[in-house]
């Protein structure tokens, strides 16, 4: 047990001594050179030999040379399959490594070839692709205190800054350390090498609903109920009688069938069970369609009105949800950080979780490390999934695209391209690869 409370100081000095610079560990500045060429390497092969990454953000470049472009990086404990041999040493002690399926990786940035270095066994904790959150995550129960090592005593801590009252973190390790005071600490390991007391957290709540997928048997139109006290509703000769109160946010699939009783409008859910058109978001299937709509091209239909999302490949609708928007909602100002941008936009990046996002930008006066399924837009905003509220089909955030967490793995997977496995980014998406996600009104 003393061994691995060791590694893992070691670790979290490493992670943060590389991570900072500075600066925060969110906000570690992954630059790029248009200009480089990919000299031509034979892809590594599947089954190794491998390199493993020590630090919060290990870059992947598009040729070996420090200035080239990053397409994408990896954190600390992932393994990557490589090449045998370095490509070069150029500017790189520790050699030039072609990983796969592209892209070169420096030992000297964060790597090694030690597939028994300690950073592998204290970050054991790697994310998972198959579950709605990648991580254990947790909100801090007030303002508390974020820790780091202190570089000069084994086996302590100093205070590194505060962290608001429900914010949120992932969870990837524990450890016993002693403050500058004195007191004997029991601490949850951020991502980042950081520390919170386990006393000030608890394990975060995350919501469980989920979108529909389109098929043969489940089309457009759908329903959604966003609203508490909505009623399903029987239609008769005497006219509309209410039934029984519906679930929020359930999912009502239509027959398409529509009628007008007196006043109101209602669409048919079942036999003899309708819903009012003005209790439920309604998605239907677009009557025209964007010229980039061909040859099954995945693009995301995002109105902003309604808060839903539709996943289209070319013209067919695959998946449908709720999302939740900026609180300006139709804000016409696009500076303004509180409305969500319009037009037709490209997804430029994909993160498994945001490890090098400004942690102040996802939900309002709390901070939010490790964002999970975040797709980046060459808006400048986000997609990503929201572990901290349950009002999606509302507007809510300063901005971002929000989903409940296993609609946001969903699309997340299903838009192209794919990230490759063992790299937690992919960052230089090409327009043609890229998902494109078209906000309207």
């Amino acid at each position: 047990m003393r061994r691995v409370r060791k590694h893992l100081w070691q670790v979290a000095w490493l992670l943060f001594g590389v991570a900072s610079c500075g600066k925060s560990p969110g906000d570690v500045s992954l630059s790029r050179n248009e200009d480089d060429d990919a000299p031509l390497v034979p892809v590594p092969a599947e089954d190794g030999p491998f390199l493993a990454s020590t630090a919060h953000a290990t870059p992947i470049r598009k040729s070996p040379e420090r200035g080239a472009k990053i397409t994408g990086y990896l954190h600390a404990g992932a393994r990557v399959a490589r090449a045998a041999e370095a490509f070069g040493r150029d500017d790189c002690e520790g050699g030039w490594y072609p990983v796969r399926p592209e892209g070169f990786v420096c030992l000297d940035e964060g790597a090694t070839l030690d597939l028994e270095h300690p950073t592998l066994a204290a970050m054991a904790i790697q994310p998972l692709l198959d579950a709605p959150m990648p991580y254990t995550y947790a909100r801090t129960k007030a303002n508390t205190d974020l820790f780091e090592v202190d570089s000069e005593h084994e086996g302590r801590v100093r205070t590194a800054g505060k962290i608001s009252s429900q914010s949120g973190l992932a969870v990837v390790g524990s450890w016993q350390a002693t403050d500058s005071a004195g007191n004997q600490r029991s601490l949850a390991m951020m991502t980042n090498g950081w520390f919170v007391d386990t006393a000030e957290i608890e394990r975060a709540k995350h919501s469980d609903f989920q979108g529909l997928t389109l098929d043969d048997k489940t089309q457009l139109p759908v329903a959604f109920v966003v609203k508490r006290g909505v009623a399903a509703w029987g239609l008769g000769n005497a006219g509309a009688e209410r039934k029984d109160e519906l679930e929020y946010q359930q999912k009502l699939p239509l027959s398409g069938r529509f009628r007008t009783v007196g006043d109101d409008e209602y669409w048919e859910v079942g036999e003899d069970i309708w819903v009012r058109h003005q209790d439920v978001t309604l998605v239907r299937l677009r009557e025209s369609f964007p010229g980039f709509a061909t040859s099954g091209r995945r693009w995301l239909d995002i109105s902003i009105s309604t808060g839903t999302l539709v996943a289209y490949e070319g013209r067919r609708p695959v998946f449908t949800t709720l999302v939740s928007i900026g609180k300006d909602r139709l804000g016409e100002g696009l500076l303004d950080p509180l409305a969500t941008t319009r037009g037709e936009l490209r997804v430029v990046a994909k993160h498994v979780t945001a490890l090098n996002a400004n942690v102040e930008g996802f939900a309002n006066r709390v901070d939010m490390y490790d964002t999970p399924w975040t797709l980046e837009l060459s808006s400048g905003q986000f997609i990503h999934g929201a572990y901290w509220h349950s009002r999606f089909g509302i507007e809510h955030g300063p901005g971002n695209i929000q989903l409940a967490p296993a609609d946001a793995r969903h699309v997340w997977l299903w838009s192209t391209p794919n990230v490759p496995e063992g790299w937690h980014a992919l960052v230089d998406i090409q327009d043609a690869e890229a998902t494109i996600v078209n906000v309207r009104k």
